[in-house]
């Protein structure tokens, strides 16, 4: 008898990882039926051992063990392809049944599917970074599409959002329709099943688009993988817990294909592997910074009519509603009214009653409302009511900040049409789209956007932003690349005659010195410099535990164990302690012993390595 751990491949089973029996023999990778809640599930067999070797787990366990109803498909997932996932398990103390269930798109679960067959021999795992414009980079990507179906290979490229998949294909896909295929999660269950069929049944060379997934993957004939806008965090997956392009890296590695980073500034992490001689340049990288950029500091406008516009941003405003033509792009970086009250008496900032979060204040349904984004937890302000602060019971609380919702009234009182896309007035992808169109059909105006119309823009005529001065407040150590990222980004979508005007109060902030540079090269000298003396990813690997509640006696225990790797306590407040490990990648990449013991010395904590965020 074979005792299995599986992951439950369907929607609404709260658990990861599950154990069940079997009297077949059953191999790692396997799909079989379960029961679950006297349902049928599909399930992805991640362990097997003989019931002899769990004797004694099986005596003392609290519960019976259910037998599996029946095996579905043998090798369901190729070894190459687990054996990676089990490496990317590892290296992100992640369970491999969340990452399965990551990874394997949920239309998956009840398709046929195809095992896969045997790769083909390959000439080779080969790493090749692509930095130039996202014009030079996509007419490149057609030389290599062209290249690939000569030697009748297919192609795989991965985007981090739908809306990066969808251009690219307008593009891409041209004289070649029959042979592309695209999958995301915005398709249609018809949509859906042609692409599978095209995908399993033609025997044709494919280019293949799709968010991150393993789908591409029953396919045995894919020579190249590509990973555009390489630098995007969008590729951090499970709640930002792991790197996916890390995943997609050990999978490309495993089935012996080349893989290509592309992006308009590629991420240090890539910059490093090109460093140390473990990446190559598909095309010489440019390090040219030909962002039509002006910083405009926001401390010489004082004098402004506008609490959110500049001198300049205001001219813009007045040519655009005289001559009635033309499409703005206002970014701001935080949704409602404004992102942070204060008490004008203490200092103190207005927070959450309940997560002692700033609040951040909306006008919902005509009424001053203040939110909490974290917990939720709302408070009306009638005409009547009278906020007080929570410290010294002043009443005079002062708004500040730059948001969606206060700039689009202020826009609106100089008589320009607006259009706004974020998480409260477009929640949806269909709702952005609808504002999105209902913006470049108009015959001038400007749309006002968080991050998520930063995704959708393609192009605009002037773009302002309003102001990323609150990212530098954030205790990140990626603020500045990511700040760099998304301003050159947007100035790629700014036409011709158009540029970026960044507005803000912190004009002396490297990232700034780093935008007005002739060149990117010094930024990613000095960025890893700074990263490899403080101990940071991508020399470093960095393991953040999350505990509740935690008492000296077990802090001390960790530390001993955690020696060496200069343990690290903050204190989050309200009972949550926050402990980080700082590792060299090589010796955590090559030692799977020290892996496992840090996964059991921090069984008690949630274990992350190299999360997005630090401190949230």
């Amino acid at each position: 008898m074979y005792v299995l751990t599986v992951a439950p491949l369907s929607s609404g089973i709260p658990h990861g990882e599950l154990s069940y029996f079997s009297k077949e023999a059953v191999q790692a990778g396997d799909l079989v039926e379960v029961p679950i809640r006297k349902r049928g599930i599909r399930a992805l067999v991640l362990l097997v051992s003989t019931a002899r070797d769990e004797k004694q787990e099986l005596r003392q366990a609290l519960f019976g063990i259910r037998k599996i109803s029946k095996i579905l498909s043998k090798n369901y997932i190729h070894p190459i392809i687990f054996n990676a996932l089990v490496e990317a398990s590892s290296y992100h103390m992640l369970s491999l049944g969340r990452l399965m269930y990551d990874l394997l798109p949920e239309k998956l679960f009840d398709a046929k599917i195809s095992p896969l067959n045997e790769q083909k021999p390959k000439p080779g795992f080969d790493l090749l970074l692509l930095q130039h414009s996202y014009k030079d980079r996509l007419t490149r990507y057609k030389s290599v599409i062209r290249e690939s179906f000569a030697k009748k290979q297919s192609i795989v490229m991965f985007f981090p959002t739908i809306a990066d998949l969808e251009h690219a294909e307008s593009i891409l896909s041209k004289g070649i329709e029959e042979y592309v295929v695209t999958f995301s999660s915005a398709q249609s269950d018809k949509a859906w099943a042609a692409a599978y069929k095209t995908l399993t049944e033609n025997t044709h060379s494919l280019l293949i688009l799709t968010t991150p997934s393993l789908l591409p993957y029953v396919r045995d004939d894919i020579g190249t993988t590509v990973i555009e806008r390489e630098h995007s965090h969008y590729y951090y997956g499970h709640g930002e817990q792991y790197d996916i392009r890390d995943v997609l890296t050990r999978i490309t590695r495993g089935v012996r294909s080349r893989l290509i980073l592309g992006s308009h500034l590629l991420s240090l992490d890539a910059h490093k592997l090109l460093d140390e001689k473990e990446a190559n340049e598909l095309m010489p990288v440019q390090y040219r910074n030909d962002t039509p950029l002006s910083v405009v500091p926001m401390i010489d406008e004082q004098k402004t009519a506008s609490p959110y516009l500049s001198k300049k941003a205001l001219s813009l405003l007045q040519k655009l509603h005289k001559e009635k033509q033309g499409h703005y792009f206002f970014y701001a970086h935080r949704k409602g009214m404004y992102p942070t009250t204060i008490c004008s008496d203490c200092g103190s900032i207005f927070s959450c009653e309940k997560c002692n979060r700033p609040y951040v204040l909306h006008k919902i349904a005509g009424i001053r409302t203040f939110v909490c984004h974290s917990c939720e937890h709302i408070m009306q302000v009638q005409d009547d009511t009278t906020v007080t602060c929570k410290y010294c019971g002043g009443w005079r609380l002062a708004t500040l900040g730059v948001a969606t919702q206060g700039v689009e009234e202020e826009l609106a009182s100089l008589g320009i049409p607006t259009f706004c896309i974020d998480g409260e007035r477009t929640p949806t992808r269909p709702k952005i789209k609808k504002m999105y169109e209902a913006w470049k059909e108009s015959p001038y105006g400007v749309l006002i956007g968080t991050e998520m119309a930063h995704n959708v823009v393609e192009d605009a005529d002037e773009i302002v932003v309003l102001s990323l001065d609150s990212l530098f407040s954030l205790p990140e150590y990626r603020t500045d690349e990511k700040v760099v990222h998304m301003v050159t980004e947007m100035a790629e979508r700014v036409t011709d005659d158009g540029q970026v005007l960044l507005q803000t109060r912190l004009s002396k902030m490297p990232a700034m010195s780093y935008l007005k540079s002739h060149s990117f090269s010094e930024f990613y000298k000095e960025m890893l410099k700074e990263r490899k003396e403080l101990h940071l990813p991508p020399y470093y690997v960095v393991v953040k535990a999350t505990f509740h509640n935690i008492d000296q006696e077990l802090k001390t225990l960790l530390e001993k164990e955690c020696v060496g790797f200069e343990p690290t306590w903050f204190e989050a407040g309200a009972g949550k302690t926050l402990l980080f490990l700082h590792i060299p990648h090589k010796k955590w990449e090559e030692d799977s012993v020290l892996r496992s013991r840090m996964r059991t010395v921090l069984a008690d904590g949630d274990a992350r390595v190299n999360p997005l965020h630090f401190f949230i």
